[in-house]
């Protein structure tokens, strides 16, 4: 049965008349929206007292409420209107989503509006807090005498059926008619309604000894970057009860590779996905799961409001141990952050949800948890409704599961299902995904699917809302009615009320999902868990997977779903359940509705996942990111802490750069930056990334102690112009940012890719280059077609002979101020080059030490040249790890071994005249080199990647892709090495 924590002062209601229609969706404003001000209007509606509830004495004056104030947006319209283009494909905004912090200031509400409002609040004698960060919910603090005299509403108490108590208003809240036009609803007047977890618990628990560490796994892990397995400890316990794989139970293998038939990829690495959780959960459960298939998913809490309190055990933290395990064994390499509200109140859900959105780190959420839709009081609902839009707004994909009680999606204060028609909220929501179930049939051959439904046991959430409509000719869900559809929100012409599941996966307990929920000292607990909260969380864990993918990777997030889902319609990406139906017998209800059939259905949504081909489509339709050409400015410092303090172990600093240095204000796509890191004190690595958005788990630059490492990186530049450096060490290091150029929209150079070829060998032409020396790499040397305004190098200094450092610049300039190279006595250092030609089509190179080194100059392509492409940032994803076994085989290359980076298939990447990688190699046994290059070419005389024994080294390499869309890579040489590749864009 479904499992909730403490509510605080929230209790959720027994029954409820049906709530009124609130016309909002994908499309025009509502009514409300232009309503005037008038004197004293009481806002929003009195929430619906439970059956079987009595009145008893009201609560005390003193009792302190926690309020919140929901403000309407600045322009309702242009924000739905936004959320539309930004979600369906076809449109010319599609996919331009919001970053981190626009969202306030674009979409939230005026600042006049918002002082007005705390300055009302205030003359009422409460107590405001600032507004939120999404700029449309002030906190207010008040007493319920207070409230009573600011709200003009009294206040019952109430005795619920379940022997808990509650409190509400007895009338809704009245605000001045200056502050009524700003004003969307109150929350936080009533504890009459609280949300409960969705999932299904098999009972069959299977009790685990705890083993020592060393023996739980059988000393042999079954992950290494594949796809995760169960260790065989728990399946052999299993198979003695009697239970079968796919039948009985499922584990993360059978999901992927039979049933929903996702090939492992990359595991999820780079994707975040996000667990709205309104309980505490057992760390040593997690522990335990991850020991058992061999992962090590990075897992973290987020508290809001301070978290739960109550400690986990037998009944809590069961959900919450079904939504991070469903994750790690189906996306193991994504990071999993799991948001914790104080208790399961309305209130506190629409906060933890806030936060996650606000927040915007994870690309993908899971939510887990609700109630039945006509309990929720209608603030909430419109409060969450903005929330959501502005996860839509910033492409975060939101899947709900949709209820285990069927088509009568209410239960009474016992957990007994009630008669009426209706849905759960939030799944009933127009801006998520929401998730109803099914059961599986014939999994060893070919899996079908039908309605979960279990007599006494809970069946998928499905039906109408009572509440949401979407604009019946343009919204997502025109053109489908699933049988059974009735008017249940009293839409107004032209709209239909929103429709509900809009997906499946399998929810049936009595094949549910391997799980640890809960341990202690001696015993780990297991249990075969449903519902439709597994679905839910499936559902994310897939997306996740997708967006991590290198097709999706090259155009961004996937972000709301259903615009993009119901376009697709029928697909052989999405299985078609056409059998059963949510009918819960026991709720008392005797009529058929609703039946699953052909296309859309109450029951089922448009169907379940064949996940590689579902999401092969989705990613097909993604726009790519906006095409730019490059810049060259002067090359000029933009920081360097040397002069102040250095970068703190874990800490991030901020660089602007539109409008410094010769780049303009406006129009600028991505930055072309030297940086380099030297005098770290531990080792380390640096990620750059653009201000505003999420920070990738990928790298730029990896360091040991000590060492002084440099790289080029291009990196997109975010909605504040800045970009920023992130110091992933626990020790901390000195940093040096140099800036080379931009790609805009405006003007600039294409890329045409070449060679590589070899320009320059002090080796064996003209000698080692004297200290302070200078040299010219001609035109003829170069290559350079006629055009070429600059060209892009990969310049390599070996046998130096002191510290020191190495600038490129055009012929015939002054010689910059700052580096592309930097070096230790003795050390080999190579780094990419994108440098402007001189009046003669000519190059310098000088060497800033005060000893010779031998300089290495190798092309990789020329900008400015006829015929060339343009290019497109990425969301930075990694394509290649030797280390684990991701893209390639989990071994290290081998002394002169040739291996072949696969791209993307037919996507983007493999299309792309080249590709813009950053290459790492570390644990090299011996000294030696790395050469990327086309494939259908041999491998040439040339490297990008120079290394020590022992030395962790990475480098920018921007290589032409070959005519079967891949690259190769080989270990120049002769013994072991592990490489780790990240795609950061292309050209086209």
């Amino acid at each position: 049965m479904p499992t909730a924590p403490p509510r605080g002062r929230i209790r959720r209601a027994l029954a409820g008349a049906a709530a009124a229609s609130v016309v909002l969706g994908l499309v025009a404003p509502t009514a409300a929206h232009a309503a005037s001000p008038q004197p004293d209007q009481r806002i929003g509606r009195v929430p619906t007292v439970p059956g079987g509830a009595t009145r008893t004495a009201a609560p005390a004056d003193s009792t302190v409420l926690d309020l919140g104030v929901t403000l309407r947006p600045r322009d309702p319209g242009a924000l739905e209107d936004f959320v539309t283009a930004v979600s369906t494909p076809g449109s010319p905004l599609y996919h331009q989503y919001l970053r981190t912090g626009e969202f306030a200031g674009r979409f939230g509400a005026a600042p006049a509006d918002v002082a007005a409002v705390t300055a009302e609040l205030t003359a009422a004698g409460l107590r405001p807090g600032a507004v939120e960060d999404d700029g449309l919910t002030i906190p207010v603090e008040a007493t319920v005498a207070q409230a009573r005299k600011a709200f003009a509403t009294d206040f019952a108490g109430y005795a619920l059926a379940d022997g808990s108590a509650a409190f509400s208003n007895t009338e809704a809240p009245k605000v001045s008619g200056r502050a009524a036009a700003k004003v969307l609803g109150v929350t936080g007047l009533n504890s009459l309604a609280g949300a409960v977890s969705m999932s299904r618990p098999s009972g069959r628990v299977i009790e685990q000894p705890r083993q020592a560490p060393a023996t739980e796994r059988q000393l042999k892990p079954s992950y290494v970057g594949g796809q995760p397995f169960v260790c065989s400890g728990i399946k052999d316990q299993l198979t003695k009860a009697g239970l079968r794989p796919m039948i009985d139970y499922n584990t993360p293998d059978t999901l992927t590779l039979n049933t929903y038939q996702q090939a492992f990829g990359n595991g999820g690495a780079g994707a975040t996905v996000a667990i709205l959780a309104l309980e505490e959960f057992d760390d040593r459960a997690i522990a335990g799961y991850q020991s058992c298939l061999g992962t090590s998913t990075n897992v973290s809490r987020v508290k809001v409001d301070g978290g739960p309190t109550q400690p986990p055990g037998a009944d809590v933290g069961v959900e919450t141990a079904l939504d991070i395990e469903t994750v790690i064994g189906l996306a193991p390499n994504a990071d999993v952050l799991v948001y914790q509200p104080a208790d399961a109140s309305i209130r506190e859900l629409n906060s933890g949800l806030r936060r996650i959105v606000t927040d915007n780190r994870a690309q993908t959420v899971s939510i887990s948890w609700g109630l039945c839709e006509p309990y929720v009081d209608s603030a909430s609902e419109q409060a969450q409704n903005l929330i959501l839009q502005q996860a839509a707004a910033q492409g975060q994909s939101v899947f709900a599961a949709s209820g285990d009680s069927g088509s009568t999606g209410c239960t009474d204060d016992h957990g007994r299902p009630q008669s009426g028609l209706a849905v759960s909220f939030p799944a009933s929501q127009p801006y998520l995904t929401a998730v109803g179930g099914t059961s599986v049939s014939d999994p060893y051959n070919t899996p079908t699917e039908s309605v979960w439904n279990t007599p006494g046991g809970g069946a998928g959430g499905g039906g109408v809302s009572a509440v949401w409509s979407v604009d019946g000719a343009t919204g997502y869900q025109s053109g489908f009615s699933g049988q059974g559809y009735a008017n249940l929100c009293n839409a107004a012409a032209g709209r239909a009320c929103r429709q509900v599941p809009d997906v499946s996966a399998l929810a049936d307990p009595n094949q549910g999902y391997l799980t640890l929920t809960h341990a202690d000292s001696t015993t780990l607990y297991w249990d075969l868990m449903g519902g439709t909260s597994f679905s839910a969380p499936l559902w994310a864990a897939m997306t996740a997977h997708a967006n991590a993918d290198p097709k999706c990777a090259a155009a961004g997030p996937l972000g709301f779903l259903n615009p993009q889902l119901y376009k697709l319609g029928s697909t052989p990406g999405l299985y078609d359940p056409v059998t059963g139906n949510n009918v819960v017998s026991a709720s008392g209800y005797t009529g058929p509705l609703y039946q699953a059939g052909t296309g859309y259905d109450l029951a089922t949504g448009l169907g379940t996942p064949r996940a590689d081909k579902l999401f092969a489509q989705l990613c097909a339709k993604l726009p790519g990111s906006p095409a730019g050409a490059f810049n060259a400015v002067v090359p000029t410092r933009l920081l360097d802490t040397r002069g102040g303090a250095p970068l703190a172990a874990y800490g991030e600093t901020a660089v602007q750069i539109a409008g410094s240095a010769g780049i303009p204000a406006n129009g600028v796509t991505s930055v072309v930056l030297n940086v380099t890191v030297t005098d770290p004190t531990t080792d380390g690595h640096l990620t750059v990334y653009p201000s505003g958005g999420a920070r990738p788990s990928t790298s730029n630059l990896n360091w040991t102690a000590g060492r002084t490492v440099p790289n080029l990186v291009t990196v997109p530049v975010g909605p504040d112009g800045k970009v920023r450096f992130y110091n992933g060490a626990w020790g901390q290091a000195q940093l040096i940012v140099d800036v080379q150029g931009y790609y805009g929209t405006a003007g600039g150079s294409t890329y045409l890719p070449s060679g590589p070829t070899r320009a320059l060998d002090t080796r064996s032409s003209g000698g080692a280059l004297a200290a302070y020396a200078t040299r010219t790499v001609t035109s003829g040397q170069l290559g350079a077609p006629s055009g070429t305004k600059a060209v892009v190098l990969n310049v390599t200094a070996t046998d130096t002979r002191t510290d020191g450092h190495l600038t490129a610049y055009p012929s015939g300039t002054t010689l910059p101020s700052t580096s592309n190279l930097n070096w230790t006595a003795g050390r080999t250092v190579a780094n990419q080059v994108i440098v402007p030609l001189g009046a003669d089509g000519s190059i310098s190179v000088n060497n800033g030490s005060w000893g010779s080194a031998q300089v290495i100059v190798d092309v990789f392509g020329f900008l400015g040249a006829n015929g060339g492409a343009s290019f497109h940032s990425t969301t930075p994803q990694r394509l290649f790890d030797s280390r684990v076994g991701q893209g390639t085989n989990s071994w290290p290359f081998g002394a002169d071994e040739i291996r072949a980076l696969n791209l993307d298939g037919d996507g983007r990447l493999a299309k792309a005249k080249a590709v813009v990688l950053n290459v790492t190699v570390t644990n090299p046994r011996v000294d030696g080199h790395l050469t990327l290059y086309p494939s259908g070419q041999s491998a040439p005389d040339t490297s990008n990647l120079n290394w020590s024994a022992g030395q962790t080294v990475p480098n920018m390499v921007t290589v032409p892709v070959g005519p079967d869309g891949r690259v190769m890579i080989k270990n120049g040489s002769w013994s072991f090495t592990d490489v780790i590749v990240d795609v950061f864009g292309y050209y086209s």
